[in-house]
């Protein structure tokens, strides 16, 4: 599939895995690279971020909202926004996320190893609820 910010995010069964677009102007920005090392960071330069589809705060799986554009846990009510920073509920942080490498039009995920999500604060895109959540 393409990836596309107006979409919903992609989601990759075999890597528990959402892949959502995260705007290539905001990865530049202090607070990014501030949030972000490495391959992350790097997917996130190519425009890509892929995030582990476990809420932080117990485990359950997080599904996307389609009219918050918000990832909402039905669990407890924690909800992440579009590129998986926290947003409410009782989290420690957003998303935990994994490294991408894109090489031409392909896209690989290392789902080998987990890197920790942004810390409580962390807001990159200034993405708000676009609607009424799913959750609570």
């Amino acid at each position: 599939g393409q990836i596309n910010s107006k979409r919903e995010p992609f989601y990759v069964a075999e890597g528990r895995t959402y892949i959502s677009a995260y705007p290539i102007e905001d990865a530049s920005k202090p607070g990014a690279k501030k949030a972000y090392t490495g391959d992350v960071l790097g997917g996130m330069q190519h425009g890509v971020v892929a995030l582990y589809q476990k809420c932080v705060h117990l485990g359950c799986r997080v599904p996307w909202c389609k009219s918050s554009q918000w990832f909402e846990c039905p669990c407890h009510g924690s909800k992440y926004s579009r590129v998986g920073e926290k947003k409410g509920g009782p989290a420690p942080r957003g998303l935990d996320r994994f490294a991408v490498y894109i090489s031409g039009q392909d896209v690989t995920i290392d789902t080998g190893l987990i890197e920790l999500g942004p810390p409580i604060g962390t807001d990159t895109t200034g993405q708000g609820a676009e609607g009424p959540p799913c959750v609570g």
